[in-house]
């Protein structure tokens, strides 16, 4: 019997990054395939940080995109956003697990402004515009943009094989670009990151459609054992 596929989605260094953190026992009754549906590519939007007293970072491709910390503020949601943020010179924390917990943060700690979220063009929560009604003047820089992509012609032909396969999303943008390729899912087991990920996927007909317990990578990756275990089930 062939091997469950795994198709990744995310932008391919995230992807490899992930594939890189499976477990080897689970990574050996896998077979991987890479087939991003989002591009990053930067926007050209120039940061000029002698007007703002910090940052917030979403995701660690607005770190990419900026210019390096210097010891300056940065609020990141996620620790991975975090430590990247520090990584490039930042005096970054953790301030929530995504944009509804750094509101409620940051209107706890209520920190000095104005404050810049830098981010990608297509962002959820509106967390510049939140935050300056609650009187933390906040304004947003889009750096880089999430180019959809379809399905590349190796995930097509792994969908309709017959073979069972699972598939990771990561983002509510990506998951309902996905969904318009869910013509052949009766063998098709979803890992979706967030209840917010999981919501477009959730009439698409899959065989099993799992939410990891937090939005992290560890538990995605728990969720992917259990993903396992419903794509072998006969």
């Amino acid at each position: 019997m062939s091997l469950p596929v795994l198709i990744m989605t995310r932008p391919a260094p995230d992807s490899v990054r992930f594939i890189d953190g499976i477990k080897p026992d689970v990574r050996a009754k896998l077979s991987v395939l890479i087939s991003p549906l989002l591009e990053i590519v930067p926007t050209g939007a120039v940061v000029d940080m002698t007007r703002y007293r910090g940052v917030i970072f979403t995701s660690a491709n607005g770190v990419d995109h900026a210019e390096p910390g210097n010891g300056r503020t940065a609020y990141c949601v996620g620790e991975r956003t975090a430590r990247v943020a520090r990584e490039n010179g930042w005096n970054a924390s953790v301030s929530g697990q995504n944009a509804e917990e750094l509101i409620k943060e940051l209107t706890k700690m209520s920190p000095r402004g104005p404050l810049v979220h830098i981010s990608g063009v297509h962002q959820r929560g509106d967390i510049a515009a939140r935050l300056s009604d609650i009187g933390v003047q906040t304004e947003a820089i889009a750096v880089y943009d999430q180019q959809l992509l379809p399905l590349s012609p190796e995930a097509q032909q792994a969908l309709s094989s017959g073979i069972p396969w699972i598939v990771t999303v990561f983002s509510p943008r990506t998951a309902m670009h996905f969904a318009s390729f869910c013509a052949n899912i009766e063998n098709l087991v979803i890992i979706a990151f967030s209840d917010a990920v999981a919501k477009p996927l959730a009439h698409c007909g899959a065989r099993k459609l799992i939410v990891a317990d937090a939005p992290t990578s560890a538990c995605m990756y728990t969720a992917l054992e259990t993903a396992l275990d419903w794509a072998t089930l006969t």
